[in-house]
């Protein structure tokens, strides 16, 4: 990922008072934990500035969004997490930011699993006007999820896909990626998968 200039300030990570990185903890509450040093250490953050948004009310999968976004526009995470505190919807912060639809896709092999409805519509219009593609925030999420979690895991997002299923959970969905639960029936998702759909090409989102 690119350098970001600057993280949260240190005004927020004073209030916070919150110790040096993320504590262990037992059973379901290990496997959020795992997932934020994850997010940390993909996105170039420490922990303890991770921690700060897992306390801020933001659900453990949209913290890669807000770094996401953070990362793409250059601002602050929290210039990002106040509007969402708001209730300002994903795709609307994303606008303000001059983050785009386009910017989210990410060249899945095979079937979109449970993003089909997002690949519908960007297949509906050529990749120079994904611009005004209309995302849920689900799809947001999953979309910046998939992202990561490819990235993250070395795995092709197509894979991750399949292995999210129905979406849901992202962070139950990293712990059996991570313990290669992934694999499901489906066949290959490299080059020799066969031919692909056009939700594949790349796009403006795209590295």
């Amino acid at each position: 990922m690119r350098t970001r200039r600057g993280f949260l300030t240190a005004a927020t990570l004073a209030l916070a008072g919150l110790p040096s990185g993320l504590s262990g903890q037992p059973g379901g509450e290990a496997s959020r934990e795992t997932y934020l040093r994850a997010v940390a250490d993909h996105f170039g953050a420490s922990e303890r500035e991770v921690s700060v948004l897992a306390r801020w009310g933001l659900s453990a999968e949209e913290i890669p969004v807000v770094l996401y976004l953070a990362d793409r526009a250059g601002v602050s995470p929290d210039v990002v997490v106040a509007q969402r505190r708001r209730g300002t919807e994903w795709m609307e912060i994303a606008r303000g930011l001059s983050v785009h639809a386009g910017d989210f896709h990410v060249r899945i092999d095979g079937p979109a699993g449970f993003l089909s409805a997002a690949y519908q519509r960007f297949g509906e219009v050529a990749a120079s006007a994904w611009s005004g593609v209309r995302l849920t925030d689900p799809e947001v999420v999953g979309l910046v999820n998939v992202r990561f979690l490819s990235r993250s895991l070395g795995m092709p997002a197509g894979e991750v896909v399949r292995g999210l299923g129905a979406g849901g959970d992202m962070v139950e969905g990293f712990a059996r990626l991570r313990g290669g639960g992934g694999h499901e029936a489906g066949g290959s998702t490299g080059p020799e998968a066969g031919s692909r759909s056009s939700h594949e090409a790349g796009g403006p989102g795209e590295p």
